[in-house]
């Protein structure tokens, strides 16, 4: 699992997301991030959330850095599970996802 969640945030970044997603920090600030495995082998779910709206992007692994795509979006936090509210990465000003320290762990 810590391989899979690893994989999926390197793909995140090496994808045009975190471009968007520093956009949008730079006029909402920092963005919560959740790297959540699913229960198909090759797919995770990465959630940034900001106080007024979140993304959840799949990442299928199977597809390498081009399997990176805008699964679902909204403007309430009641919106998500629990799970997918509680942090386990950081973002940085460059919209770059960096795992908490055992966060893969799971």
């Amino acid at each position: 699992v810590e391989h899979k969640i690893s994989s999926a945030v390197e793909f995140f970044n090496a994808s045009e997301h975190p471009r968007t997603v520093a956009g949008i920090a730079r006029s909402l600030g920092i963005p919560e991030a959740s790297v959540l495995p699913t229960e198909q082998p090759s797919a995770v779910h990465l959630i940034l959330a900001w106080e007024l709206c979140w993304y959840r992007y799949d990442v299928d692994l199977a597809d390498g850095p081009g399997g990176v795509r805008v699964a679902a979006q909204g403007y309430e936090l009641e919106e998500l599970t629990p799970e997918e509210q509680t942090a386990n990465a950081a973002v940085d000003d460059k919209g770059v996802l960096v795992l908490a320290a055992g966060s893969g762990d799971r």
